[in-house]
């Protein structure tokens, strides 16, 4: 399909990003048809998301790299820097009130935070995440709320139309989330569907909480689903690269570092 010319380039980028993320490789030639701009503006594009290491440029194209954007299971997920993990969740759990209507994302960090919600008695909890949900009916006093939407088998989450309009009238006093990568730009995924649904809670609730131990720092991904001044505060571990906390404290992001 071909598309108007004024689109910006931002947007013709991320564009080129979903087609290689569907397709695993794009050409020159169909992106010139698709966009009406001349070659030497796509390889411009091209240039730019390989130094951003979204794609690996090819002889008339370019094609997906498996390093950025690769989209691991829960399973595999689980076992990465599974001690960090645990004591950021420990951390992050000290920071919710008796009372408060939190929305936890998927993923395995925020999983561990659920090791920490049995001794609440009185907590509303919203997630998108079918096996947290399952986690947390475990715990009586525990009110679960869960958006319908279609099953992501890789990450246990519902996306889709249905979950996007539920989470559009959700409000909450806390969103626990984190990301495949984590850098200057901000926060990034590599699912498309799921960066779409947490754009909007980000928007919604009134504090958002981002978990993510130093390994995902200077990582990009597919999607930049949030700016850093998005968040609020921030969850991490000893080994946070120093160059951030200046940004942070520009930014009022409030750093809180978990014991391991």
């Amino acid at each position: 399909m071909k598309r108007n010319q004024n689109i910006s380039t931002v947007e013709r980028r991320r564009i080129i990003m979903e087609e290689i993320q569907q397709n695993k490789q794009v050409d020159i030639f169909h992106l010139k048809t698709q966009f009406n701009v001349s070659e030497v503006t796509l390889r411009k594009d091209l240039r730019y998301l390989e130094n951003k290491n979204l794609l690996i440029r090819s002889r008339g194209g370019a094609m997906i790299t498996v390093k950025v954007g690769e989209d691991l299971s829960v399973k595999k997920r689980m076992v990465l820097n599974l001690d960090m993990k645990k004591s950021i969740a420990e951390t992050a759990s000290t920071l919710i009130k008796e009372g408060d209507t939190i929305i936890l994302d998927s993923g395995t960090t925020l999983m561990q935070l659920t090791n920490h919600l049995e001794k609440f008695r009185k907590l509303t909890v919203i997630t998108n995440a079918l096996d947290i949900a399952i986690k947390l009916s475990q715990f009586n006093n525990l009110k679960i709320i869960v958006p319908g939407g279609i099953f992501m088998k890789k990450s246990f989450s519902l996306v889709g139309v249905t979950s996007v309009e539920n989470f559009q009238m959700f409000r909450a006093d806390k969103y626990f989330t984190s990301a495949d990568g984590i850098n200057t730009e901000g926060l990034f995924t590599s699912n498309l569907e799921e960066g779409q649904i947490a754009k909007i809670i980000m928007s919604n609730a009134k504090e958002n909480i981002v978990l993510v131990d130093s390994s995902k720092f200077d990582r990009n991904g597919i999607i930049n689903f949030a700016p850093l001044s998005k968040i609020h505060t921030l969850v991490t571990d000893k080994n946070i690269p120093k160059n951030y906390l200046g940004r942070f404290a520009e930014l009022g992001i409030k750093v809180i570092i978990a014991e391991n």
